[in-house]
């Protein structure tokens, strides 16, 4: 990992003059998309909303939209180190000398590395709230004039399948419906929705 949490990365951006910070009161709805759709047109900076109306938890938008920032974010100096380092990794053949595979032992422990790893607690759990949970607690936004509503537009859904137990993690649209409530929007063949459908083929 290249950051330790999301706060590390706002101050490495800002340091870059890769972020700009708005402290003037915005609406959620419509009005920071606005500026949004013209800063990414104009190839513009990563913006940190401080003030959202509604909500007071600061908004970050268009914090990859750039190769530099993705970059940034991924601890490279270019992008494509990633995918070279990522083809290394799943085109390793197995020498047949003993030298050779001793060799590629460096490559299978970092692969293994990659595995996911359940802990009992996290920097996610720094702020717990238990009594009476919101959506609109969040700055959610509604992004355009037509939208069916407001949208949390990068979220992690975690789903895991009822047949073999395997996990997936995927960035599904969430429309909220209410401070409750929320609706998914996610093709039949992704692995999101084939774990969706097991639960609902088994009346769960």
């Amino acid at each position: 990992m290249a950051f330790k949490n999301l706060e590390d990365f706002v101050s490495l951006l800002e340091k870059e003059g890769e972020l700009k910070r708005v402290s003037v009161l915005v609406d959620p709805e419509l009005e920071i998309t606005e500026i949004a759709d013209r800063l990414v047109k104009s190839s513009g900076p990563a913006l940190l909303f401080e003030r959202v109306r509604g909500s007071q938890i600061p908004l970050l938008i268009n914090a990859f939209g750039s190769k530099k920032r993705m970059a940034l974010a991924l601890g490279v100096t270019n992008i494509e180190e990633i995918a070279k380092e990522i083809k290394s990794i799943i085109e390793t053949e197995i020498p047949s000398g003993l030298i050779g595979k001793i060799k590629t032992l460096s490559k299978a422990a970092r692969l293994s590395s990659f595995t996911p790893e359940i802990v009992r607690s996290g920097e996610c759990k720094d702020v717990s709230i238990k009594e009476n949970p919101s959506l609109n607690l969040l700055p959610i936004m509604k992004c355009w004039p037509e939208d069916g509503g407001r949208y949390l537009t990068l979220p992690q859904v975690f789903t895991k399948s009822l047949k073999d137990g395997k996990r997936n993690v995927g960035m599904y649209r969430m429309q909220v419906f209410d401070e409750k409530t929320a609706g998914m929007h996610w093709h039949i063949h992704h692995d999101g929705a084939r774990h969706f459908q097991e639960y609902k083929n088994a009346g769960q």
